[in-house]
């Protein structure tokens, strides 16, 4: 039998005479632990301690000084002295430039403040920002969490561009506009007020400004302006909040509004003050959103949300005010006449000829203003000057002497009548042969008499009785409204029309008909009216030869639409 042990180690020579017996004996060693023991056994290493916050060192400095050098902790630096201090200050310096823009109340007051407070405001914001850095970066030396101490940088850094911002592009730019307004004076201008001799109207031209509503409010609380009934506006816009105090005043006092040419941004909400409203042919309303000159998006849809406000409480409707949000304010949204109309905005503009009159014991003067709001009257009155005058002067001796209301409207047609020959002859071949369609509709709507044995109605249209044209349907009354407009604001021909030449004649009563020549030279004589009972040629033959004209050849027809007008020399 074998032992497979190993063999133990030489013991080393002991000489035993040399031995002291009486020495106490070391311990024996203890066995070696197992190897499943050593793990537990093992000596560890200590656990990494978490960085305390840092103190702040005492340096004798003072409050501002450690800040700015950034020895105080993180928490007080950037939430204490930038988040408490410096973010507010920023906030409330682009608020105070868009309130300014927008509202333009105080406008002086405001400008001397901001003037005054910027530099301070400005020198705490940077002293809050660079204290606020510095202390974060020794937090991060220091072994600091690397989330928290970005996350302040970050956050520091975003607020030191919105404060760059606000300088360079929200006061830098206007800085010249704040020492203007600092010393009274409103950098956009104001706006020219100017009341009628008559003391009827006030017309407001140009900028609104700062004090604006102030001068208008003492205006209508002058003497001067008793008998006021409308404000008439012409002006690209200005102070929001003067536009606004502007619009309670007419609101208050119940005034008309009347745009008689561009009226947008600001200037549509005194236009909207007013009752009824009028636009003036040619005239616009232009909406866009409120711009506070800053580039911050808070400040900007805070003021386009109060725009939105005082529209509405206006009568604006919800459709036309989210179209004016989307509309950016460097453009403008005019808005169209139909929609306007649709929402009972403005006065619809007659169709005909015809105008409101106004009440028992009118001036002239009422009889003009209705004269100059109708478009026909108005496009006649920019074509010869004095039109509209006439036009009123007449209406008006007829309504004085108790006529009644058709013959007050009949009236009105005699100085058309004069100036007629001129616009049928001085207007384009197009233009014309529009108008020789339209008289042949009328001749055929006034075909019919009454009575079998009466004078029919076209045939006093054809001799120049302008009372005949009261009978004419809307529709056709409508058409040649249009079509005097057109005439009026067309470009005139290159050439007028010459008498007619003896070939020209011969042609025309060849090709024609000899009756053509001067068929409707008296459509508009202002003849007087026939006898009662006196009857006349019908409207048969001229009628069918209109007719006939279309199937001329175009150079025999224009040249017979044109003669149509023009009678036979003796």
């Amino acid at each position: 039998m074998t032992d497979d042990r190993p063999a133990p180690a030489p013991r080393p020579y002991v000489d035993p005479t040399l031995v002291d017996h009486d020495a106490p004996r070391p311990p024996p060693p203890e066995p070696e632990p197992a190897a499943w023991q050593q793990a537990s056994t093992r000596v560890r290493p200590a656990a990494r301690a978490k960085p305390r916050p840092r103190a702040s060192p005492d340096t004798g400095r003072g409050y501002f000084a450690r800040h700015w050098h950034g020895e105080m902790s993180l928490v007080r630096s950037y939430w204490v002295n930038n988040i408490v201090v410096a973010t507010p200050l920023a906030f409330g310096l682009t608020g105070l430039m868009s309130w300014i823009s927008v509202k333009g109340d105080s406008l002086q007051v405001s400008a001397i403040v901001l003037l005054l407070g910027l530099p301070l405001l400005m020198s705490l914001d940077v002293w809050c920002l660079v204290g606020a850095w510095r202390s974060a970066a020794h937090y991060l030396r220091e072994g600091g969490s690397a989330l928290w101490g970005w996350l302040a940088r970050i956050t520091l850094a975003l607020g030191a561009l919105q404060l760059v911002a606000s300088v360079l592009f929200g006061f830098l730019p206007n800085l010249g506009e704040y020492w203007q307004m600092a010393r009274g004076i409103d950098p956009l201008g104001h706006a020219t007020l100017s009341l009628s001799p008559d003391g009827r109207s006030l017309r407001l031209d140009g900028v609104i400004g700062m004090g604006d509503a102030a001068r208008l409010q003492a205006v209508l609380a002058g003497e001067a302006a008793r008998g006021l009934k409308r404000v008439e506006l012409t002006s690209p816009g200005g102070r929001v909040h003067e536009a606004e105090k502007m619009a309670a005043a007419l609101k208050q006092r119940g005034y008309e509004s009347r745009a008689v040419g561009t009226c947008a941004s600001a200037c549509t909400l005194v236009f909207l003050g007013g009752h009824p409203r009028q636009l003036t042919p040619g005239a616009r309303l232009g909406f866009h959103r409120a711009s506070t000159g800053t580039y911050n998006p808070v400040f900007e849809e805070l003021a386009n949300q109060q725009l939105a406000v005082t529209y509405r409480d206006l009568g604006l409707p919800d459709s036309m005010i989210d179209t004016t949000l989307r509309t950016p304010s460097r453009s403008m949204w005019f808005a169209p006449r139909e929609e306007l109309l649709s929402h009972a905005l403005i006065a619809p503009l007659p169709q005909t000829l015809a105008i409101p009159l106004p009440a028992p014991g009118a001036a002239v003067a009422d009889f003009d203003d209705a004269l100059r709001i109708h478009p026909v009257w108005s496009a006649l009155e920019q074509r010869k000057g004095g039109t509209i005058a006439a036009v009123a002067q007449r209406m008006w001796e007829a309504h004085k002497a108790g006529a009644a209301e058709e013959e007050v409207q009949t009236a009105a047609l005699a100085p058309l009548a004069r100036q007629m020959p001129e616009l049928i002859n001085g207007t384009d071949a197009v233009l014309r042969r529009r108008y020789v369609q339209l008289v042949a509709e009328q001749l055929k709507a006034l075909r019919s008499p009454a009575h079998a044995s009466a004078r029919p109605t076209c045939r006093d249209l054809l001799d120049g009785r302008l009372n005949a044209r009261q009978q004419l349907p809307v529709a056709l009354q409508a058409r040649e409204s249009e079509w005097l407009i057109d005439a009026a604001t067309g470009a005139p021909p290159r050439w007028l029309p010459r008498p007619p030449t003896a070939i020209e004649v011969e042609v025309l009563d060849r090709s024609v008909g000899p009756s053509a020549l001067g068929m409707l030279a008296r459509l508009w004589a202002d003849a007087p009216d026939a006898a009662p009972g006196a009857a006349g040629a019908g409207c048969d033959p001229v009628i069918a030869l209109l007719d006939r004209l279309p199937a001329q050849p175009p150079a025999r027809r224009e040249l017979a639409e044109r003669l149509l007008f023009q009678a036979r020399a003796n």
